[in-house]
C-alpha cells in the first residue's frame, strides 16, 4: 500500500497531538524541553498543512505536486488550470486574516524557519566622542507568540476541523 497525501496528513495531526499532550501531561519542564516539543508540534501542523495542499492539489488533479509549498502555491497553480476551489479560498482567507489559526501557525513556522539576519557593520572611521545614534524604528521581527499547550491544541483542533468538513464536502462531488 503506497503511503498517499491523505495519510500524511493524519499522521502529522496524530504527532502533534502527541506533543501537546506530552506538554500537557508534564507542564513543569525545563525551558529548552517546553521549547523543543513546542517548536516539534508546531513543525508537525505546518507538516500537516503543508500535506494537505499536496492533497487538495492531487484532488484537483494537478500536475506538478512538488512545487506546492504555501497556500499561495496552491492557488495559483489551481488558476493556472482554470480550477475555483472554495478550500483553497478558503485556506488563503484564512492565512491571510490576522489572528487566524491559520495566519499564527504559519507566522510562527516562518519565524523559526529563518536564518538570524547579518548585524549591520559599524562604520570605520566612527566618531569616538560621540554617542552611537540608534534607530528605534527598525524593529527586526515581530517578537514570536507565545505559544501554550491550550492553544497548540486549538490549533490542531481547528486544523482537524477544517480537513474533515472540506474532505466531506470534496467527497460529495
Amino acid at each position: 500500500m503506497s503511503i498517499s497525501h491523505l495519510s500524511l496528513v493524519n499522521q502529522k495531526l496524530a504527532y502533534a497531538s502527541a506533543i501537546i499532550r506530552l506538554l500537557n501531561e508534564h507542564p513543569a519542564r525545563q525551558p529548552l524541553e517546553h521549547q523543543a516539543l513546542v517548536d516539534a508540534a508546531v513543525f508537525h501542523l505546518a507538516m500537516g498543512l503543508h500535506f494537505y495542499l499536496r492533497e487538495l492539489a492531487e484532488h484537483h488533479r494537478i500536475k506538478n505536486l512538488s512545487a506546492i509549498d504555501s497556500v499561495q502555491d496552491l492557488v495559483a497553480a489551481l488558476q493556472q488550470s482554470d480550477i475555483t476551489s472554495s478550500e483553497s479560498s478558503e485556506l488563503l482567507s484564512l492565512t491571510e486574516t490576522n489572528e487566524t489559526w491559520l495566519n499564527q501557525l504559519t507566522g510562527y513556522y516562518t519565524q523559526l524557519s529563518k536564518s538570524p539576519g547579518k548585524p549591520k557593520a559599524k562604520k570605520s572611521f566612527g566618531q569616538e566622542n560621540l554617542i552611537e545614534l540608534v534607530e528605534l524604528n527598525e524593529a527586526d521581527e515581530a517578537p514570536l507568540l507565545k505559544l501554550t499547550p491550550e492553544l497548540l491544541a486549538s490549533w490542531l483542533e481547528s486544523f482537524r476541523a477544517l480537513v474533515l468538513r472540506q474532505r466531506d464536502t470534496s467527497a460529495e462531488y
